[in-house]
């Protein structure tokens, strides 16, 4: 038989978007932002994200044929500002193509005086409270499916998202930092400063920048990782020590 019958399980969400792919749609401009990209906020969100496994895309950026043709595949991402004079104060919103919300996160919030700098540490608190989100598939039906061949593609998507450029830095040092305006400093072989560092409510998750460039730093005991975005390319360092 050149035709034959073979059973998968597809997992129907009863939710109206794909929650196997983990697609993600956000604004590179919300609501209460004057210009796109405000104080690189969008960027450091899409990384968040993308460190949390989602695949990210901005909504004016060319998006995927099967994304395209059916939005519900996707969700929508919200960053809500509740910010004061007193305390800078966001939380994100994960929404279905209807516009239902399916999450919040708890609301973060920092005193950070400096603004770019605020919401730049407010965008690191969303991270582990992104990963409070767990989507639940409530069924799973027994699907007959015609195909002429003996193996069968995976339903969950795996794709990782694209690194444009990835650099390693070897014989590092981490360094607490003498100037008052950052914690912790990245020093190269030649005593030259690679990355400056701030403190999250995360131990091993700091606000890193050099350059101009925003991003974030995860530590672990021996090396580090410094993912960040430039013109919509996502970039990752690898500093040993």
């Amino acid at each position: 038989m050149k035709n034959f019958s073979i059973l998968i399980l597809v997992f129907l969400s009863f939710t109206s978007f794909a929650q196997q792919n983990k697609v993600i749609i956000i604004s590179n401009k919300y609501e209460f932002q004057k210009e796109k990209n405000t104080y690189n906020i969008n960027n450091m969100l899409k990384a968040i994200l993308v460190s949390n496994k989602y695949q990210v895309f901005f909504e004016d950026e060319i998006l995927p044929v099967e994304i395209a043709q059916n939005r519900c595949k996707a969700l929508a991402g919200v960053l809500v500002d509740n910010s004061n004079m007193f305390l800078t104060k966001m939380k994100f919103q994960i929404k279905d193509c209807q516009n239902n919300l399916l999450f919040e996160t708890a609301e973060v919030k920092t005193r950070e005086k400096d603004i770019q700098n605020a919401y730049i540490e407010a965008i690191g608190l969303l991270s582990p409270e992104l990963k409070k989100y767990k989507p639940v598939v409530t069924n799973a039906k027994e699907v007959v499916v015609e195909t002429k061949s003996t193996e069968v593609e995976s339903v969950v998507s795996t794709e990782k998202p694209l690194v444009n450029e990835f650099k390693t830095f070897l014989n590092c040092s981490f360094e607490k930092s003498l100037d008052d305006t950052r914690d912790f400093e990245i020093v190269g072989t030649e005593q030259n400063v690679l990355l400056f560092l701030q403190r999250t409510k995360t131990p091993n998750v700091f606000i890193a920048y050099k350059e101009g460039v925003n991003g974030i730093f995860t530590k672990t005991d021996n090396k580090g990782i410094f993912e960040y975005y430039i013109d919509g390319k996502y970039m990752v360092e690898e500093y040993l020590f």
